[in-house]
């Protein structure tokens, strides 16, 4: 890590306490078990081997679900899995709509990416990704006088896909870039993105599918075959309800939110999802599954068993049950945070005994929140980010007790701050 990634890095958390896309393997506490379990039991080749899966992760609001979601994306771009990770929300992306899921998911489809290209909104995508997929496949042509043969050859095996409107959008998309037509490209890809095409294009490219509530999971599975059928290890979706409720918070849309949730792991137990791992982050499981509904029992049946090291077909995952105590998470996550302090402001002259005491005085009455709305974690990060700062400008002094619980205050007041300002968005 260098001096510039470290900044963003405490910069991000300082400034909002939530996770950067990048560096947190730097400073994950606590997640080792589920990791190993998911990457020796999942990653390493029964996903990859065309199989498919389901985990509920369970986290309260600022209780590390992007962070473990963020660690589950760059452990699978380790194995060669393709990766989208998508926020769900009640306006732009709830999970009563398959079709926006289905936008979602194309438009943060991931390769597997180092932190430069993590930063490069144009390689984020399904237009990123086909232009990832065309240079790397068209070296492979690149010497051969017969390459036009080689690329249409390629692209009529490309089959296995239940769309039969995805399969031509797929060849046509990228033939058209094998041309140099970006036009006709950009036409595909309007449709690719779940944006409607004019009849002229759909005429000349095959594509008679529309998007809509009713051909939205299939584009999704014929999404995954793709993916799958182009050499990637598998597809991992991220789904996140990010915000502090759940995006399937309405009555009627609720019950088919659930459908389709219910609908989407029963899915995960067939072939046509092939080399497809689902994470799905609620920050309360009583949420989705308190209410005495047909739906509900049908979930609750699917939802049973506790992912573990002894149980690793178990289905939840549940991140306020970490083999480490919360005091000494706290603890160890503000030593690791320090490390990266250090490589961000590399003068610093704050004895280590000084930044300890920090650590564990603010460790302290951030845990006395743990009871609060938001997650006592998240308010420790910002404190401490804070405490870090004060200590630079002022290495002779030292984080007192009544200090301690002013950071946290201060900590918690602008973290309800930005809940309010994002509600209000």
């Amino acid at each position: 890590m260098n001096q510039f990634q470290a900044k963003m890095i405490i910069n991000r958390l300082g400034a909002t306490g939530t996770p950067p896309e990048f560096g947190i393997e730097d400073f994950t506490v606590g997640l080792e078990t589920y990791l190993n379990v998911i990457e020796k039991e999942y990653f390493e080749n029964f996903i990859s081997m065309g199989a498919s899966a389901f985990k509920l992760v369970i986290g309260s609001y600022g209780g590390g679900k992007t962070h473990f979601l963020y660690s589950i994306r760059n452990m699978a771009w380790k194995h060669g899995y393709a990766v989208s990770y998508v926020p769900l929300s009640p306006g732009e992306c709830p999970f009563s709509k398959f079709e926006l899921v289905y936008k979602s998911i194309v438009s943060n489809l991931m390769y597997p990416m180092d932190w430069e290209d993590i930063m490069k909104p144009s390689e984020r995508g399904i237009d990123g990704f086909i232009r990832n997929w065309f240079v790397r496949k068209i070296r492979e042509f690149q010497s051969s006088k017969e390459r036009d043969l080689l690329v249409n050859t390629y692209l009529k095996s490309l089959g296995g896909i239940e769309s039969s409107s995805f399969t031509y959008a797929i060849r046509n998309a990228f033939y058209t870039l094998y041309k140099g037509d970006e036009e006709n490209y950009e036409r595909i890809l309007q449709w690719l993105k779940g944006e409607d095409i004019d009849r002229e294009t759909r005429n000349q490219f095959r594509i008679t599918e529309r998007l809509d509530r009713t051909t939205a999971f299939r584009l999704i599975r014929s999404l995954a075959q793709w993916i799958k059928n182009i050499d990637y290890s598998g597809l991992i979706l991220l789904f996140d309800e990010a915000e502090r409720g759940i995006s399937i918070s309405s009555s009627r849309e609720r019950k088919t939110a659930l459908d389709n949730l219910r609908q989407i792991i029963d899915e995960c137990g067939n072939s046509r999802l092939p080399g497809v791992m689902i994470f799905y982050a609620i920050p309360d499981e009583k949420q989705l599954l308190e209410e005495r509904l047909e739906v509900y029992e049908a979930l609750r049946q699917r939802l049973m068993g506790v992912l573990s090291q002894s149980n690793p077909t178990g289905v939840r995952i549940d991140l306020e049950k970490l083999e480490i105590l919360p005091l000494e998470f706290l603890i160890e996550l503000g030593r690791k945070l320090f490390n990266i302090y250090k490589i961000a402001y590399p003068n610093l002259s704050t004895p280590p005994e000084t930044v300890e005491s920090a650590i564990v005085n603010i460790a302290r009455v951030a845990y006395q929140q743990r009871y609060a709305d938001i997650s006592y974690r998240r308010i420790f990060v910002k404190a401490i980010i804070s405490a870090f700062h004060f200590l630079k400008e002022n290495p002779d002094s030292m984080i007192s007790a009544p200090q301690a619980q002013q950071l946290i205050k201060d900590g918690i007041k602008a973290i309800e701050t930005q809940i309010v300002e994002e509600t209000e968005i």
